[in-house]
């Protein structure tokens, strides 16, 4: 077994460990978000890079949905471009496994001591951990290849976050994140069964356009994100829509077509935009593209489509089980290919270099 799987198959029980904590009283004190200011509705900004920024899209539809300004903003770009947009009234939101990444340190170089962060970090000793006001932990554990555990944990510790910032009962969340460790749980088990003829069908592709709406944009990215790393695919995540935008003049019958379907969503408009997901997909199998289709619902037309029907995960989530599935067929791919899934040729696990 290579170490990257032993990290995926470690998924479910760090994502109970997550649960349990922070559904214990106090994990997310409100007297700390109340010094912070959460009471007031501030701005709030979920900062990050690479699969700690993707994380959050989760976070942003629900708070979003909850009536809060709520951002999702690149590390780099927030600091080199935009960082007078945090002001008295911004909740900072850091997300970082490391806390020591490049961008991040820079950020904490530059920022104003008037700015309220809360690190969201796997190292309870870095640098990001010092500085904030408020430090959450990842509770991801000991993470050597790429960004399997740290992802799903920074998205449920974000959606704690999240009900806390709103003075929400978490116990619909607890509900829902016991949904996805099972349905994680329930993917794995069927690893050998789901992904050969996944691979076979997709065959390989010289480029994967990988592509959602809303909170299921975080598949999108990280998924991407994964086949990049991983197996060294030429991989683009966009939303669904922007697709429609001119990139549609590429479907080819070589390339490849992830779309992540999913009803179940923390707004009442996932219904609504299943249905347009659905349409694209049908048009890109029109036109002669390989279309790959998670959905949380039975399709009634796959023709010379690819279906793996998914467990509904509640409140945008359905990510927690997504990734996994495309952390699966990375590593398969990257076993055919003939690469050590998860090792790094160039870039460092940590990146200390902007």
């Amino acid at each position: 077994m290579t170490p990257l799987m032993e990290e995926i198959l470690q998924q479910p029980g760090a994502l109970a460990n997550v649960r349990k904590y922070y559904a214990s009283p106090g994990a997310i004190s409100r007297k700390a978000l109340k010094v912070l200011g959460a009471s007031r509705h501030p701005t709030v900004i979920f900062t990050g890079m690479g699969s700690s920024l993707y994380a959050a899209y989760p976070a942003q539809a629900y708070l979003t949905e909850m009536g809060y300004r709520a951002l999702v903003w690149e590390t780099a770009e927030l600091v080199h471009y935009h960082l007078k947009i945090l002001t008295r009234d911004t909740l900072l939101i850091v997300v970082s496994q490391s806390g020591e990444t490049a961008e991040v340190v820079r950020l904490l170089e530059d920022l104003p001591a008037k700015v309220k962060v809360i690190a969201v970090t796997n190292m309870e000793k870095s640098r990001l951990a010092q500085r904030a006001a408020l430090m959450l932990p990842m509770m991801a554990g000991m993470q050597a290849a790429v960004s399997t555990k740290t992802y799903t944990c920074a998205v449920a510790v974000l959606m704690y976050l999240a009900f806390a910032l709103a003075g929400e009962d978490h116990r619909p969340l607890s509900q829902a994140l016991k949904s996805a460790v099972e349905a994680e749980e329930s993917v794995l088990e069927r690893h050998d069964v789901l992904m050969p003829p996944t691979l076979q069908f997709l065959g390989r592709p010289p480029y994967v356009a990988l592509m959602s709406r809303g909170a299921d944009l975080a598949s999108a990215y990280q998924g991407a994100l994964m086949l990049k790393e991983v197996a060294r695919m030429a991989a683009e995540p966009m939303s669904a829509a922007q697709f429609r935008h001119g990139p549609i003049e590429i479907v080819n019958p070589s390339h490849c077509y992830i779309i992540f379907v999913r009803h179940a969503r923390p707004v009442p408009q996932g219904r609504k935009t299943a249905g347009l997901l659905l349409r694209l997909a049908e048009d890109i199998r029109s036109h002669h593209g390989r279309v790959l289709l998670l959905a949380d619902r039975p399709v009634e037309n796959v023709t010379d489509m690819r279906l793996i029907q998914v467990e509904p995960i509640r409140l945008g989530l359905g990510t927690l089980v997504d990734t996994v599935l495309m952390q699966l067929l990375a590593h398969d791919y990257a076993v055919q290919f003939g690469y050590e899934p998860g090792k790094f040729w160039i870039a460092e696990g940590v990146t200390r270099s902007e």
